[in-house]
């Protein structure tokens, strides 16, 4: 991992849950962070545990539903640490609605940030570092199991839509990136139950106690240990799906 100390790397979705477990393992391995989203409060506190132990987190509060947003915190990134190395796109938000009483409003903020943005971000991450002849840049997608099944539950129907989304566009950017020769490797993460705050968030209290009730689940810290185990691995090795499920899973 020493090939990465010092390097910058771009999180989404950084204030909670997987995103704010993976920025704090790459500071831990220090990497510079420039940490997006939407809320600070956390990373806030975290800026200062990490400045305490001389390692560098820049917080930037970005909506990742607007374009001008996204383009501006790479922009900064440009300006102020030299450009993006690892990109790691986390941030995602759930639904609440069925397909057949969901609406308009929450599909398309599902897209704009689960699809649009984490393309967006790719875009702008490839870019950066096509400029700086980046030999070991590295793109990681959060997906889900939710790419490669459709849940049961009618709530999840369109949020799965969106993760078997990323699939695609994970294949997608492989493709292109080895079309053009680049070093540059992307990869998938597609976690089973996760203990993160999405399902409190999108559905409320009940729904949430009642999933981690009744299922086995993984922590965030298991999800930034493959993040680390990902940009661990040698030039050569293309970590494309990595699928992580908690033991005794029901799917």
């Amino acid at each position: 991992m020493e090939k990465w100390r010092g390097k910058s790397a771009l999180v989404t979705g950084a204030n909670s849950g997987i995103g704010a477990a993976v920025t704090k393992k790459l500071l831990d391995l220090g990497l510079v962070v420039a940490a997006l989203d939407k809320q600070t409060n956390y990373l806030q506190e975290l800026k200062m545990v990490a400045e305490s132990k001389g390692s560098t987190l820049w917080v930037l509060n970005v909506d990742l539903s607007h374009e001008e947003e996204i383009i501006r915190a790479f922009q900064w990134a440009e300006d102020n640490i030299g450009g993006i190395d690892v990109l790691v796109n986390s941030a995602g938000i759930g639904g609440t609605s069925s397909l057949l009483e969901g609406s308009f409003n929450e599909w398309r903020n599902m897209l704009n940030v689960n699809v649009i943005a984490l393309s967006l971000c790719a875009k702008e991450a490839v870019k950066s570092m096509r400029k700086r002849n980046v030999q070991c840049g590295h793109i990681i997608h959060l997906s889900s199991n939710a790419a490669h099944i459709v849940p049961e539950y009618s709530p999840f129907h369109f949020y799965s839509a969106t993760k078997h989304a990323v699939k695609a566009l994970t294949e997608g950017l492989r493709q292109e990136l080895k079309n053009i020769n680049s070093p540059i490797r992307v990869t998938s993460i597609s976690p089973g139950i996760v203990k993160t705050p999405i399902l409190k968030n999108c559905l409320g209290d009940e729904i949430d106690r009642l999933c981690y009730e009744k299922n086995t689940y993984l922590q965030t810290e298991d999800i930034a240990a493959a993040v680390e185990y990902i940009l661990g691995t040698p030039a050569h090795v293309q970590i494309h799906d990595l699928t992580i499920k908690p033991l005794g899973a029901n799917n």
